[in-house]
């Protein structure tokens, strides 16, 4: 609610060590945590809010706001600041998950004619480049895909990219590298697998 989205952001303003209570989907019960809030962040319509644990200042967290139980200010800790420019970082990325790391890597695409205007018109990450001319008819050779759009994206692999190439099903492929292919692929077949027991 907006009050817990104030005292946050009152918290991180005030550079305040905090214990977090939440739960995790599909968990019974609640976990704690002690952490170091940097940012509160929109993504698909939801809060989030990015901090590190106490434990670990490289690694980057985000929590849902509506699986947030409470924060409870620790005055006592010593708050210590984001080492990583979150902000650059989130230019990189789809989503809130920052896979500190991972490698930026430039993504071949290819979109059916169908899913195309929406694409086009809603990219799928800033960076979102069409590819035209020679170089397009060289790709359609190589693919043998003869008609559709290729295009290209540069960001960090995550959950959310994995999560939003899989949504335009067969209407967007993913041509190079090939562990994002794989991840998409490992994805589509656990969905496939799990219709087919549906079906038995």
């Amino acid at each position: 609610n907006s009050s817990f989205l104030g005292q946050l952001f009152d918290m991180i303003s005030n550079e305040q060590v905090i214990e977090l209570e939440y739960y995790k989907f599909a968990e019974e019960g609640t976990h704690k945590v002690i952490v170091y809030p940097y940012q509160l962040k929109q993504y698909n319509d939801r809060w989030y809010l990015l901090c590190a644990p106490e434990d670990n200042t490289e690694l980057i967290l985000n929590f849902a706001l509506d699986r947030l139980v409470s924060a409870t200010p620790l005055p006592e800790r010593k708050y210590i600041s984001c080492k990583i420019d979150l902000e650059e970082r989130f230019e990189d990325i789809v989503g809130v998950t920052l896979n500190v790391g991972k490698p930026m890597q430039k993504i071949l695409l290819w979109a059916s004619d169908h899913e195309w205007p929406y694409i086009d018109t809603k990219p799928l990450h800033p960076s979102q480049i069409s590819i035209r001319g020679d170089q397009e008819n060289d790709l359609r050779s190589e693919y043998n895909l003869s008609s559709g759009h290729f295009f290209t994206i540069e960001c960090i692999e995550n959950f959310e990219l994995i999560r939003l190439l899989c949504s335009f099903g067969s209407g967007l492929l993913v041509l190079s590298p090939h562990n994002i292919k794989d991840a998409v692929t490992r994805r589509l077949n656990e969905m496939q697998d799990a219709y087919g027991k549906l079906n038995r």
